[in-house]
């Protein structure tokens, strides 16, 4: 028969048993809705643009008090260059997505992938992107995601050479310029180069062997991939290239609340406003560590550089103008608006002229 003393032990004990249960839950139990979000980008962890996509991620951590988390992949190590069908698919979440990656299918993009298409003073920059985000994200939408944010991520773009400046018309005969899409390689068969397209990753060692002679590259994808080991002379036209977004995958942004979808874009527009003194100082760091590190410097003369400009226009009226959607004619417009912007010659850092 039990006694009195191991009815009250077993009480004790269940009582204990009660208590640690309901500590173990307690202490396991995540933030309401808590979701991991996989996220991709096609540069490294120590590229200029990674930069925004951390302050916009860890933004909308700290904004959802952890509820979101991102698991990013950086150096395109999941999906390469395949940002927008990956989150069209299901394959990741978010990306920083480029448009030289789809505007060989996505026309209405194109526009930003020629050479001197938008401002890249911080002012002029920073009101082209806030205007022109809106009508990125309804092109993105058809095609499987939506642009939260519009960061200036990418820093002016030279061309990089291994074995000369591109000065004149004489230096680009038999040169191969690796280019990031079709637009691009339009524009350099105009400027009087051969095209080739492929990623990235690829660079260093095509310049090292040769295989390419030169690259479109902006300025911290130089330094970020190293390009100034194998290609030291960097010809400064000074370009944009290209338009970067942080885009939302159309199936995770469906199932977002509604108050999670405003704190995306509200930090999005903080990082688009934050980027841009980022901007400013990532331009001259990056152009004072590229010459630290051996890299070489000329801006070509006035008619060269009138030339280049003369031969992106030709692409421009001839390749993508008549040919776009009234989504893709609205940003052409924008362009069209902001391009006497664009139109001069580089003024930070090295300027000395080409011989």
């Amino acid at each position: 028969m039990e006694t009195m003393m191991q009815t009250l032990i077993k009480k004790q004990l269940k009582n204990w048993a009660i208590s640690c249960a309901s500590l173990i839950a307690l202490t396991c139990i995540a933030p309401a809705n808590a979701q991991t979000l996989e996220f991709a980008s096609v540069f490294p962890e120590s590229d200029f643009s990674s930069l925004s996509v951390k302050h916009w991620t860890e933004g909308v951590t700290k904004a959802t008090e952890g509820r979101i988390k991102f698991r990013i992949h950086w150096s395109g190590s999941l999906v390469g260059n395949k940002m927008v069908d990956a989150m069209r698919d299901g394959v990741v979440d978010a990306a920083l997505s480029f448009t030289p990656y789809v505007s060989g299918e996505i026309i209405d993009l194109a526009g930003f992938d020629v050479p001197f298409s938008f401002p890249l003073d911080p002012k002029g920059l920073g009101a082209f992107n806030r205007e022109v985000l809106p009508l990125v994200d309804k092109i993105y939408e058809k095609r499987g995601s939506r642009a939260v944010s519009a960061p200036p991520a990418l820093l002016p773009d030279p061309i990089t050479c291994r074995d000369r400046f591109l000065s004149n018309p004489e230096q680009w005969k038999g040169v191969k310029l690796r280019t990031a899409g079709r637009w691009q390689a339009e524009t350099i068969k105009r400027w009087g180069g051969s095209p080739v397209v492929f990623a990235p990753a690829e660079l260093y060692n095509a310049l090292d062997l040769g295989t390419v002679n030169c690259t479109l590259m902006i300025y911290s994808g130089i330094l970020s991939l190293k390009l100034y080991e194998p290609a030291k002379f960097i010809t400064r036209v000074d370009h944009s290239i290209a338009f970067a977004t942080i885009n939302i995958s159309n199936d995770r942004w469906k199932r977002l609340s509604e108050a999670d979808r405003a704190i995306m874009l509200k930090v999005g527009q903080e990082t688009m406003d934050w980027g841009l003194i980022a901007y400013t100082q990532g331009y001259e760091q990056t152009m004072k560590t590229l010459a630290e590190r051996g890299a070489k410097f000329c801006v070509p003369k006035q008619a060269e550089f009138d030339r280049l400009v003369a031969a992106a226009t030709d692409v421009f009226d001839k390749e993508i103008s008549p040919k776009t959607s009234a989504d893709g004619t609205r940003i052409i417009e924008l362009i069209k608006r902001y391009r006497p912007q664009v139109l001069a010659r580089p003024q930070v850092g090295d300027i000395s002229e080409c011989p």
